[in-house]
C-alpha cells in the first residue's frame, strides 16, 4: 500500500566533503569512516591548545564555545521533495528502490527517464541519473523477445514466477533478492556501452576482479563467466543502459526457468524476434548494501557536484582545501507518494497484451508419440493463433476431429488468443486437450 507521506531528500552516506589538513586534525574534522578505517577515534575529544586559541583570537577568527562537545556535522542533506519534483531537478541525482515490485521498479526507473531533463548550455552540472533496486523472483525479457522461445513457461506459472517485458532490447534475465539492479541514464550524446560497465567493474575492484568483455557485459576476470548483462534505450535525445549484478542469485533456479525441454514444450521457429545470448553465469558473492554503497559513491566521484569548503585560516596559512564530488540520493520505499504516470505504466507492463502479445510472429510445433500426432500453431501479430496444422501417423479418426471446434473459432473470428486454457478449451478430445494447454504455457 503505498501511503501518502513525504520522503527525505539525503545525501550518500559514503560521500563526505571536508577539510584535509596537514596538522593533527580536530573532533569537528572526523567522522565515523575515519575511526572504522584510520583508528583515529581517541582524536574525537582533542581540544585545540591554548596557544592555538590565542592565535585564533590575535587573527579574529570565530570562537568554538565547546570544541569537544560540538557534534560532527552530520553526512545527510535535509530537505525534502517529491518524486515528482526531484526527478525534474537539473542536477545528477542517485535515485534508491526500496521496493521489490518488478513492475513498480520498472514503471519508476521510466518516469525518472522520461522526466530527466536535458542539460542546456546554461547547466553548471550534468543531470544524469542512477537507480538501483532488487526485485522479487521474477523474469524479465526484452522489448523484441518470444517468451515462448525464451523460458520455461510452464514451470514459471506452475512457481507463480511472473514474466515481466521490459521497455528495452536486450535479453532475458533471472531476478531474485540476490541481484542488483542498476540503471544509468544521460544524455544520447554520452551514451556509451562500456563507460558504466567500466565504472561498476573500478568501484569494486577492491573486493573482486571484474573485466568488461567486447559485448559490453560484465564478467569474472579468473573465469571470464558472466555477472551482468546489460540492455539499453535511446530516446528524445536521451538514453540509459541498465542490467542486474549476480551477487548471490539462486543460479539453480535461474537454470530451469530458463531451460526448455522441446519435448515438453515444443519447438518455437523465430521470424524476427531477438534471440539471448546464453553465457555460463557466476555470483561475486559482495553484499547487496555493499554492493550499492560502492557503485552510488563510484557515480558521485564520477558525476556528483564538486563542493570545494572554504575555510579562513587554511587561507591565511596558505593550507590546500580538497573537496570530494558530492551527489544526493533519493530514496523510495512504501510512504513515496507515487506520480498518476507510475500507476499507469504499471498497469500498462502488467497487461497480457504486452507481456506476451508484443511478441512478434512465430510458429509453435509439438509432437506427441503417445496421441501420434504433430501440431504446428502459427502465431500472428497480438500473440493471436491465425492457423494451424495437424499431421497424424493414423487418417482421419477422432485425433483430427478433435480440433473441428478449434477451425471453426479461427475461421469465424479470425483468430484465438495463444493462452494454453483457451487453445485447450476449444479441443475436444480431453487428453489432447490437457497435453496441448500444458504445453503451450502450462495451463488447460
Amino acid at each position: 500500500m503505498i501511503r501518502s507521506v513525504v520522503p527525505k531528500l539525503r545525501r550518500l552516506p559514503t560521500v563526505f566533503v571536508r577539510r584535509t589538513h596537514f596538522q593533527v586534525p580536530f573532533e569537528d574534522d572526523l567522522t565515523t569512516v575515519d575511526d572504522d578505517d584510520f583508528g583515529l577515534a581517541g582524536f574525537q575529544l582533542y581540544k585545540e591548545s591554548p596557544d592555538v586559541l590565542r592565535q585564533k583570537e590575535l587573527l579574529g577568527l570565530e570562537l568554538r564555545s565547546d570544541v569537544a562537545s560540538a557534534e560532527p556535522v552530520p553526512a545527510t542533506a535535509a530537505a525534502t521533495a517529491s518524486l515528482s519534483e526531484t526527478a525534474c531537478l537539473r542536477q545528477p541525482i542517485i535515485f534508491s528502490s526500496k521496493l521489490h515490485d518488478p513492475y513498480l521498479n520498472l514503471a519508476i526507473e521510466d518516469y525518472i527517464y522520461n522526466q530527466m531533463p536535458l542539460p542546456t548550455s546554461e547547466d553548471e552540472h550534468n543531470c544524469n541519473r542512477l537507480m538501483l533496486y532488487v526485485n522479487s523472483p521474477c523474469v524479465v525479457i526484452g522489448k523484441n523477445q518470444n517468451p515462448w522461445a525464451e523460458t520455461n513457461l510452464p514451470l514459471l506459472n506452475a512457481l507463480g514466477i511472473p514474466l515481466v517485458r521490459r521497455r528495452s532490447g536486450g535479453g532475458t534475465v533471472v531476478h531474485d533478492l540476490g541481484n542488483v539492479n542498476y540503471s544509468f541514464m544521460t544524455t544520447k550524446q554520452k551514451f556509451d556501452r562500456f563507460n558504466f560497465s567500466r565504472l561498476i567493474t573500478e568501484s569494486i575492484t577492491e573486493l573482486c576482479s571484474l573485466k568488461v568483455n567486447d559485448r559490453g557485459d560484465i564478467v569474472d576476470g579468473p573465469t571470464g563467466k558472466k555477472v551482468s548483462g546489460s540492455a539499453y534505450k535511446l530516446s528524445k535525445g536521451k538514453s540509459y543502459h541498465h542490467g542486474t549484478m549476480l551477487l548471490s542469485l539462486n543460479l539453480d533456479v535461474l537454470r530451469r526457468l530458463l531451460r526448455r525441454d522441446e519435448a515438453k514444450v515444443g519447438h518455437v521457429d523465430l521470424k524476427s524476434s531477438v534471440k539471448s545470448v546464453r553465457s555460463p553465469v557466476v555470483n561475486i558473492g559482495i553484499p547487496i548494501d555493499r554492493f550499492i554503497q560502492l557503485v552510488s559513491s563510484g557515480f558521485a566521484l564520477n558525476y556528483g557536484v564538486t563542493v570545494l569548503p572554504i575555510n579562513e585560516l587554511d587561507e591565511m596559512l596558505g593550507l590546500p582545501s580538497f573537496a570530494e564530488n558530492a551527489c544526493t540520493t533519493f530514496t523510495i520505499d512504501e510512504d513515496t507518494p507515487l506520480p498518476v504516470e507510475v500507476l499507469q505504466t504499471v498497469e500498462e507492463l502488467k497487461q497480457w497484451s504486452w507481456r506476451f502479445g508484443h511478441t512478434p510472429l512465430f510458429t509453435h510445433t509439438f509432437k506427441s508419440a503417445t496421441h501420434g500426432l504433430q501440431v504446428t500453431f502459427h502465431i500472428g501479430k497480438n500473440a493471436r493463433l491465425i492457423d494451424f496444422e495437424i499431421a497424424t501417423e493414423t487418417t482421419g479418426g477422432a485425433t483430427a476431429s478433435s480440433f473441428d471446434m478449434l477451425r471453426l473459432m479461427i475461421n469465424t473470428h479470425g483468430y484465438v488468443e495463444y493462452k494454453g486454457s483457451t487453445i485447450a478449451g476449444f479441443i475436444t478430445d480431453d487428453s489432447i486437450s490437457e497435453w496441448i494447454g500444458v504445453s503451450i504455457d502450462g495451463t488447460s
